[in-house]
């Protein structure tokens, strides 16, 4: 696997899982995201993939 090839397939796998942490975001209701944010582990994850919280 060339180096372009890794960076291609990471920036890809990165994205999928941004899209997918956006998308169950999303699907909560107000509260339900509020009790999630409050979950540090949770609130670090959706900080490092860029979810819009």
């Amino acid at each position: 696997m060339t180096k372009t090839e890794l960076k291609r397939k990471t920036d890809e796998a990165v994205t999928e899982t941004k899209t997918a942490l956006q998308t169950v975001y999303d699907a909560l209701n107000h509260g339900q995201q509020q009790k999630l944010l409050n979950d540090e582990a949770v609130a670090a994850l959706f900080e490092r993939y860029g979810v819009v919280t």
